[in-house]
């Protein structure tokens, strides 16, 4: 009886020693998918004799995924398919349809692994493989995703094939339609061709013409424009991108301020030419479709002649202004409306003005006509320098004489024909704000003593070295952003007077509870950790921000700052979200003062991590975080 007992118990130490029965066995296996090696973030394990692969290859198949893993509920979704599984469970369910497997997905190592023969039935294939080696591939190369996005805000559809394909591509009419072939890909048998709401396009119908040629048609609301766009960067993924509509024009006068508004369906791009004899200001639209006849309209009697608009090409829509006389005239966006195009003549700057104010200043910057400003701050000497923009200065005009103790002087200098600029030689550190009259024909621009002097703000860029955090599909990583976007406000808060610590101002690795440690240990004011934003469904985009339910003050910074940045950036307001106390958020809960965590936008979604990869983005990110701090201590 004791032999048995030792004897089984010697066995049970064997199976636990070797995880045969328990546990993954920690082997090296290689992976290999489509030929080509995978980093070290894709592990492959072997258990009770099956091998499993973790979370992160799915990506490489398309696969959007949304793992809680206190529950241990998996959510998946590959095009028209949604996968829902457990952990440790080997029935699942697909598209409310239950499956079995011979082997459950499992959680270790705070890993997600699934079992191989799941990917297999979404049509990968094992070339081969040994007890250090796997080699998997697609059984086929596929077609596996459209999807609705936007590309310069244009609409746009996003195919994604699993290799490189070739297209060729055409429209028809009666009824409007544009054909597109792949050739060298099938359809995948979970694609998707819903359109989502997309103003141009009914449906998408697919059909598999040839056993490596997929047809795809799209119906069409309208005749519109078109072009293919392919990205080096990723030769498997097209771009199938719709003109805009040059929808209609409309005048304006007012005084002495004489405008034409031209009204486009998206952004437009456009090129410009001006002749003379006769006068004539030409505006070619490119990537755009002339939504209406071609026929001349009419001016405004004055300043216009008449007007032609036209389909010039496949891809531009020219429109020509006839000018009575050779008053000079620019295009912009309109201010506040991106489908909106102005043309409009020349302002004088009438009046510079300086007056001292109980806050510090006040300089007062007038015109006939709307002003097109840039402010920026110069250092070394320090200036606050104003540029405008098609702008010029009254004959005549001068800066009457002041005494400050805010400035040193004020010069104006004459750039251009169209731009002048007013640089204003600052005393000492201060702080500015501008603001606009309703008709956005005067100027003001209110100087302040340095708001923040004698503040302390800690600036924690999240992730970091190792940690790369979210990561878009054209390879944005939201260590890098968070980086510069607080590199960027370092400086901004300084500016005003503000003394900055950065929780790291490298791509290093810094630990969770670290960060909290060096603000309470450096007794700072404010922790701002700065993070950007993933979701598995991919139309979701915004700005959020986070607080300690608990903290009023952090519920305070919150909303300033998220005001703020939605008016720099132009992102949807998500709200501010409290992080209620028994929620792991280390960073606003261990800082003992006011803290909260920024979300920029969403890597996830294809147009905003566009937008997220600008340093104009960046930059407006960082003036309105900025201006939040300054509105939060002003409170």
């Amino acid at each position: 009886m004791y032999i048995k007992k030792y004897w089984l118990i010697s066995v049970i130490l064997v199976l636990f020693a070797t995880g045969i029965v328990y546990a993954a066995k920690d082997v090296n296996i290689t992976l290999t998918f489509g030929g080509v090696k995978l980093g070290s973030e894709v592990r492959v394990v072997e258990k009770d004799g099956a091998k499993y692969i973790n979370l992160p290859f799915l990506k490489y198949l398309h696969v959007i995924n949304d793992w809680d893993p206190t529950e241990g509920q998996i959510d998946l979704r590959l095009g028209k398919f949604s996968f829902k599984m457990m952990e440790d469970h080997t029935g699942y369910q697909v598209n409310g349809q239950t499956r079995t497997l011979n082997h459950a997905p499992f959680q270790q190592d705070n890993q997600l692994w699934f079992p191989v023969e799941f990917l297999l039935r979404l049509g990968l294939v094992i070339k081969s493989q040994d007890r250090q080696h796997l080699n998997l591939d697609w059984d086929h190369h596929y077609l596996v995703g459209i999807e609705n996005v936007k590309y310069q805000e244009r609409p746009a559809f996003l195919l994604i094939g699993t290799r490189p394909f070739k297209t060729k591509s055409f429209l028809l009419t009666k009824p409007n339609r544009l054909v597109v072939e792949l050739t060298g890909v099938r359809a995948h048998f979970t694609l998707d061709c819903t359109t989502g709401d997309d103003p141009l396009v009914k449906q998408i119908r697919f059909n598999q013409i040839d056993p490596d040629k997929v047809r795809l048609v799209f119906d069409l609301n309208r005749p519109v424009g078109y072009k293919v766009v392919s990205d080096p960067t990723q030769p498997d993924q097209v771009l199938i991108v719709f003109n805009y509509l040059v929808q209609e024009i409309s005048f304006f006068q007012k005084d002495n301020e004489k405008k034409v508004y031209l009204k486009t369906s998206a952004p437009a791009v456009y090129n410009l030419k001006s002749f003379t004899e006769p006068n004539r200001l030409i505006i070619d639209f490119d990537g755009a479709t002339l939504d209406g006849a071609s026929t001349p309209i009419a001016g405004d009697g004055q300043w216009i002649a008449k007007v032609r608009m036209s389909q010039f090409d496949p891809q531009t829509v020219r429109v020509v202004l006839d000018l009575n006389d050779t008053t000079s005239c620019f295009v912009l966006h309109a201010r506040g409306n991106p489908n909106l195009i102005e043309v409009r003549t020349i302002q004088k700057i009438q009046h510079v003005n300086w007056s001292e104010t109980e806050q510090g200043g006040k300089l007062v910057i007038e015109a006939n006509g709307e002003l097109v400003d840039e402010l920026s701050r110069l250092k070394n000497p320090d200036k606050l320098q104003i540029d405008l923009d098609f702008s010029q200065f009254e004959e005549g005009l001068a800066v009457p004489w002041f005494r400050s103790s805010q400035i040193k002087a004020i010069h104006l200098i004459p750039l251009s024909n169209t731009e002048v600029r007013i640089e204003v030689d600052l005393a000492h550190l201060i702080s500015y704000d501008a603001e606009l009259s309703p008709n956005r024909r005067k100027l003001t621009i209110n100087f302040k003593r340095a708001p923040l002097m004698g503040h302390t703000i800690i600036l924690d860029p999240g992730h970091g070295g190792v940690d790369s955090g979210a990561c878009g599909r054209r390879g944005t990583r939201e260590k890098d952003v968070n980086l510069e976007v607080a590199m960027r406000l370092k400086d901004l808060l300084e500016d005003v007077g503000a003394a900055v610590v950065m929780t790291r101002t490298d791509d290093s690795f810094i630990g969770l509870y670290e960060r909290p440690f060096m603000a309470n240990y450096l007794s700072g004011d404010l922790f701002i950790s700065i993070h950007t934003n993933n979701h598995p469904d991919l139309t979701v985009n915004g700005i959020e921000i986070w607080y300690r339910q608990t903290r009023s003050e952090s519920q305070a910074l919150a909303k300033c700052v998220l005001t703020n940045i939605i008016q720099t950036t132009g992102f949807k307001e998500l709200g501010i979200k409290a992080n209620r106390p028994d929620d792991d958020f280390v960073v606003i809960r261990e800082p003992q003062m006011p803290s909260i965590l920024i979300e920029l936008g969403f890597l996830s979604n294809f147009q905003e991590e566009s937008i997220l990869m600008t340093s104009e983005f960046r930059q407006n990110a960082a003036n309105g975080i900025l201006q939040g701090v300054m509105n939060y201590y002003q409170k």
